[in-house]
């Protein structure tokens, strides 16, 4: 992939917000049989509305989430249910500045390591939002899965004849990382897109687990993989009975003019970024977006599919042993989710008229994780 094809995809990903949506559970049981429910979700007036672009979520202790403010590059940690705020981090390319940050994880500590994809490293924050160091990686960091110590477990993508999503460690100590193996090689079980349009990428989502698998699948196909460091399959997982799914035809012409609109007064695309924006919207749907993975206490995996409703999203729930449970639907447009003991965080888009495109922050409480 050129730089210019790069940028490009740096662009697309900081743009991504998965769009797909208040607390109703179709079906489902868990493996002891009995059924995830979701109290119906608490909207603080100081959560409700966000008065900026966020990226990501994490929770940091039991009454504080964070999330990334996309415009100023800045943390900003919100106090549940207060809303209070404070923020650390500037824009820039220095030692604690930040410029493409899209993912934060957290450590029990309350501290903090964000993802910068413009500038290729991963930055650490103390619980303070004090900068304490950062190292640089090779790829484009996409996921940050876990976090050990001095080791950051991660994957990057490296562009070249193709887009090729490495699996790797990051040594905070050293600076340095070490490449564990790439999610396309064929014992993964993962297929390789067909398409290596820049425009129609397969995103990454991955999650561990407490016994240190990664969970970890890519958008083009439902076919999630536990594997371990050492690049053994421990499990696969997915929706077989869910067929690939494209745009309608009303749905690319809305696409076409949200481009357009986006692109106006920058002049005409560069050559063949036209065509392969077209090609990108020929392309099937992806079945869940970025971030889309997540863990509750009692180790079931959550899924944010890309089945858009315009006011609400469906998650899909999977118990420990992979049985697909059921599908829980969400209020808004939901981009990220996080688990906190029985309370659930969900960074949403909003969808009512006069709010409708700001962002805010849902809880949730469920019922049925044993205390």
């Amino acid at each position: 992939m050129s730089p210019s094809h790069a940028s490009c995809f740096r662009v697309l990903w900081s743009f991504v917000l998965l769009v797909a949506s208040a607390g109703c559970f179709a079906g489902g049981q868990d493996e002891g049989g009995a059924e995830v429910s979701l109290a119906p979700a608490i909207r603080h007036a100081s959560l409700y509305t966000l008065q900026f672009r966020a990226a990501a979520l994490t929770w940091i202790d039991d009454t504080s989430v964070a999330v990334l403010d996309r415009d100023e590059q800045q943390i900003v940690v919100l106090g549940t249910p207060g809303g209070s705020q404070r923020r650390g981090a500037s824009k820039g390319a220095g030692p604690g500045e930040l410029s493409g940050a899209m993912m934060l994880l957290a450590n029990p500590d309350g501290e903090l390591l964000v993802g910068d994809m413009q500038q290729n490293r991963v930055s650490h924050f103390n619980a303070d939002l004090s900068y304490v160091r950062s190292a640089r990686v090779r790829g484009m960091p996409i996921q940050l899965i876990s976090w050990d110590g001095d080791r950051v477990t991660g994957i990057w993508m490296q562009f070249g004849m193709g887009v090729e999503p490495k699996v790797g460690e990051i040594d905070l100590a050293s600076g340095e990382e070490r490449e564990l193996f790439s999610l396309y090689e064929s014992e993964m079980g993962l297929n390789r897109p067909e398409s290596d349009n820049p425009f129609a990428p397969a995103f990454i989502s991955a999650v561990s687990t407490d016994s240190e698998l990664i969970l970890v699948g890519h958008s083009k196909e439902y076919r999630i993989v536990a594997l371990d460091r050492t690049e053994s399959v421990h499990a696969r997982l997915g929706r077989d009975d869910l067929p690939a799914d494209a745009l309608s035809a009303q749905e690319r012409s809305a696409e076409r003019s949200r481009m357009s609109q986006a692109s106006a007064g920058r002049g005409p695309p560069p050559p063949g970024m036209e065509r392969m924006l077209e090609d990108a919207l020929e392309e099937p749907r992806p079945y869940f977006g970025p971030n889309a993975f997540s863990l509750d206490r009692a180790g079931r995996l959550w899924v944010i599919t890309a089945r858009e409703h315009g006011d609400s999203t469906e998650v899909d729930v999977f118990g420990r042993t992979g049985a697909f449970l059921g599908t829980v639907v969400l209020g808004d447009r939901v981009a990220v989710i996080k688990f906190r003991g029985t309370r659930m965080a969900a960074l949403v888009e909003r969808a009512a008229e006069g709010i409708e495109g700001l962002q805010g922050i849902d809880l949730y409480d469920l019922h049925d994780i044993e205390q």
